[in-house]
Parts: C-alpha cells; structure tokens; sequence
C-alpha cells in the first residue's frame, strides 16, 4: 500500500467525524459529538504517526464496507420489501384493487377509451 495512500485515508479519517459532529452538535446531543471528535481524531493522528496501524485499520474498514455492502444491504433491502410490498400486495388483494388491470378479461382489444376526458393544453404543466 502507498504511503499516499495511507496519508489520504488519514486525512479523511481526520475531517469526516466533523460532519456527523456538527449535526449532533446543532441538534443539542453535545456529548455525541464530543464522544465522535474524541473517538476519530485520535485515530487520525496515530493513523499520521504509524503507518502499520494506518495500513491494518484502513484493510478492516474495507473488509466491514465490503461486508456490509455484499450481505447487509440485501439483508435490509428483504425486510424492506416484506414490511412495504408484501402487506401492500396483500391489502390490495383483500379490496380487491387491481390497478394494473392484470385480471385476464374477454374483451377484443385492451385499448382504453378516452373520448370522455377532457384536455385543457394551456394548464398542462
């Protein structure tokens, strides 16, 4: 790994806890965001000082954001789709709504008739 590389990853590690710091900060939580700066700036400097601890922590967190990209997400996008999708399937079921006209129909053509409506173009946006 460069030593470039290592420079920049502890420069970042530096200045991003500010963010998070300042929002907590803003919303009254003052412990959080001292308890954040006093967690990431110390790593910070020993990420400047020793590079062996810099290269180590900088291979953990890409082995926790692979992890957390590759099995995590997936886990949360399921339950997402079972606490939003599934119970809105369901519901339409039990109305018996069928938004999509999905419900096979005898009919010559599916073209829909819209000789009713009306347009107004000037009020279109």
């Amino acid at each position: 790994m460069k030593i470039n590389e290592l420079k920049k990853f502890a420069i970042t590690l530096a200045l991003l806890p500010w963010i998070p710091a300042y929002i907590l900060y803003k919303h009254s939580f003052y412990k959080a965001a001292i308890t954040v700066l006093c967690v990431f700036l110390p790593l910070s400097i020993i990420c400047f000082i020793s590079k062996t601890f810099a290269a180590k922590l900088k291979e953990f967190l890409d082995k926790t954001g692979g992890f957390i990209g590759r099995y995590l997400a997936v886990i949360i996008l399921f339950f997402v789709y079972f606490i939003a999708v599934v119970p809105t399937g369901l519901l339409m079921k039990i109305v018996k709504r069928d938004r999509l006209r999905l419900k096979k129909q005898k009919i010559q053509s599916y073209w829909l008739n819209n000789e009713n409506k009306t347009s107004d173009y000037e009020y279109q946006f």
